[in-house]
């Protein structure tokens, strides 16, 4: 694993303050609730399981068979068929625990007196129904600093009550209202509301009404637990007023039945024996269908609806959304230290950490989802995501700067043409140890430089040895040659090493002809500047040579040794000032390209034999 603490103090606060913009961001985003959509996704596919069904709950469905046989719901229904579903149901020898009519009741009708009263003495006789009611509000949500939504008592406008013989036995009754908070998906229930209302009489006095009451599976739910003898959970207890809950199910995960076949006998009364009972719409022409989380694309029917939330709340499958402040800061913490982390770290490390982050504030979310809480992932998971791409980009640039500050370093060495050819290649790769390889070698040296240092100041010295070499340079460069070394007031430079060149030995020659002809120029600049000019010589010489790093571990170079480059120093230790020594085989090499006058065979040092020794004098350029 690699970690990387030699970091640079300018780096070191620009990283702190990197963390502590992501800090801000992320407890920016997540108080604002941004991406609370996207929460409710990774909500709904991380933690939404079907549950096991505990209360024996039927659904009775006014289904389309219903409605294709009695009618169509708003021009023929009355009151009778609720009053005849109520005799099939309620006998002797059985009946439901309760049933839960989530239909409105609210007003009598003109066209069916008789079956108005006998459907509520019906109800009256039996003792065990809770109506649905309606609320009538306007921008009924609002949201708290805490982040939490509830309803807003101040606009509750009516409230819709049942008909008056029903209301004449006091019944037991809910509202109906949940409607979508913080998306098109049903999540959240409201278990009591409170608050007033103005009504006006018939001289359109204004008359302040109250209302305190709880939904009708609240109130359904009551009313169970005190018929079972159980405790049940009271939710005024409670500062908050609106809860998620959990579906047990996709649509259809409760028992449905047709309320055609509960009139016509199809399904006996016993089926019904202590149940629950839910009586609702149950056909699209209700319009009453919504998307839930259990299940993205089918809807379900708003009666099943309710049945899953009773079934929540009984098996306490609620929760409470975890305030986003507090939230906010504990994400903003996380992300700026894991971002601050990360930057110590390789990439490899950092997709391992921002992964643990990731699962771990999962599993987090999985065990508060159990114990009643929810928090938000998606802040903190674009954190982490932003971290990892930022810290991709950060190590891209800083290769790429590593990249340039190399090629920068590499192009002092070797001509600039080469190095861009090379990296817009990207396949040269320098070989450890060493290879043989023909090459070329120029060395070159100043005549007196020793007599001329000693008359001199050591910053005059470095002044015109850094003129020189600048000359040097320039031409060793022009030509694609590469510089090997400076050894004192010598240089030695390479061609065809480390990388292959064309027409490599005539590149040599014409690097010291390059040379010579600035030489002029470059002893007039001196002497105007210093008083003193400098005078020197060249050898070049070709062959065969070991190119490769020499050294030892912790310290090597990349040069060439061997005879030919040994020949190549011994021809210019022989070259007087102004003289450009080439050998022999230089010579065959560029038959006809080089204009020389012959000095003959000298003896060199080291060498058994004498080599013949030319000085270049002319120099045929290529055709353009």
């Amino acid at each position: 694993m690699k970690v990387n603490f030699n970091i640079k103090k300018m780096s070191l606060i620009r990283r702190i303050l990197i963390s502590i913009g992501i800090a801000l961001f992320v407890f920016l985003f997540e108080v604002l609730g941004i991406f609370q959509v996207i929460d409710n996704y990774i909500f709904d596919l991380a933690y939404m399981q079907d549950n096991a069904i505990d209360l024996p709950i039927t659904i009775i469905g006014i289904d389309d068979a219903t409605l294709k046989a009695l009618g169509n719901y708003q021009k023929n229904w009355t009151r009778k068929e609720y009053a005849d579903l109520m005799e099939v149901l309620v006998t002797d020898d059985y009946a439901p625990a309760e049933i839960v009519f989530d239909v409105l009741f609210t007003g009598p009708l003109k066209s069916d007196r008789e079956n108005d009263i006998r459907f509520a003495e019906l109800c009256k006789k039996y003792g065990k129904c809770v109506f649905g009611i309606d609320l009538e509000y306007d921008e009924s949500i609002i949201t708290e600093e805490s982040g939490a939504k509830r309803l807003d008592s101040a606009n509750l406008k009516n409230v819709g009550e049942v008909y008056d013989e029903i209301a004449a036995f006091n019944p037991r009754v809910g509202y109906t209202n949940n409607d979508p908070v913080f998306d098109k998906y049903i999540r959240t229930f409201i278990p009591y509301f409170a608050g007033s209302y103005t009504e006006y009489d018939e001289n359109n006095n204004e008359i302040e009404r109250y209302y305190d009451g709880d939904s009708i599976d609240y109130a359904a739910y009551r009313f169970y637990m005190e018929q079972m003898g159980e405790d049940y959970v009271d939710f005024r207890q409670d500062r908050i007023t609106q809860y998620r809950f959990s579906y047990s199910g996709s649509p259809g995960t409760f028992e449905i039945v047709s309320f055609l076949d509960v009139l016509n006998g199809k399904i006996p009364a016993k089926a019904f024996k202590d149940k629950i009972v839910y009586v609702g719409a149950y056909a699209t022409a209700f319009g009453d269908a919504f998307l839930v989380p259990s299940d993205h694309t089918t809807p379900m029917y708003g009666v099943e609806v309710h049945a899953n939330i009773l079934e929540a709340i009984h098996d306490g499958a609620y929760q409470v959304d975890v305030d986003k402040t507090p939230l906010g800061i504990i994400y903003g913490i996380l992300a700026g230290l894991l971002f601050f982390t990360m930057c110590f770290f390789s990439l490899q490390i950092d997709a391992v950490l921002g992964i643990l982050f990731i699962a771990g504030n999962l599993l987090l979310g999985r065990i508060l989802y159990e114990n009643g809480l929810v928090i938000d992932q998606f802040a903190f998971f674009l954190a982490i995501l932003s971290s990892y791409i930022g810290m991709v980009i950060h190590h891209y640039l800083k290769e790429g700067s590593a990249k340039r500050k190399l090629s920068k370093a590499f192009k002092m060495y070797v001509a600039p043409q080469i190095v861009e050819e090379v990296a817009g290649q990207g396949d040269f790769e320098l070989n450890l140890g060493g290879r043989n390889k023909d090459i070329a070698v120029l060395f070159i040296d100043i005549r007196g430089f020793t007599t001329m240092s000693e008359n001199l100041s050591p910053e005059e010295v470095v002044n015109i040895l850094n003129e020189y070499f600048a000359v040097v340079t320039d031409a060793v460069f022009k030509n694609k040659g590469t510089i090997d070394k400076f050894i004192g007031d010598a240089c030695m430079a390479v061609f065809n090493s480390p990388f292959d060149l064309d027409d490599y030995v005539y590149r040599a020659v014409h690097t010291g002809w390059d040379i010579l002809q600035s030489g002029q120029q470059l002893q007039n600049t001196l002497m105007e500047k210093y008083g003193r000019t400098i005078n020197f010589g060249i050898g070049v010489n070709c062959g065969e040579a070991v190119i490769g790093n020499i050294g030892c571990e912790f310290r090597m170079d990349y040069t060439a040794i061997g005879d030919t480059v040994n020949t190549s120093s011994r021809l210019e230790s022989n070259a007087k000032a102004g003289q450009l020594l080439i050998s022999e085989e230089v010579l065959r090499r560029l038959d006809g390209r080089l204009t020389v006058e012959e000095i003959g065979a000298i003896p060199l040092k080291g060498k058994s034999k004498s080599i013949m020794v030319y000085n270049v004098v002319g120099i045929t350029e290529p055709d353009e």
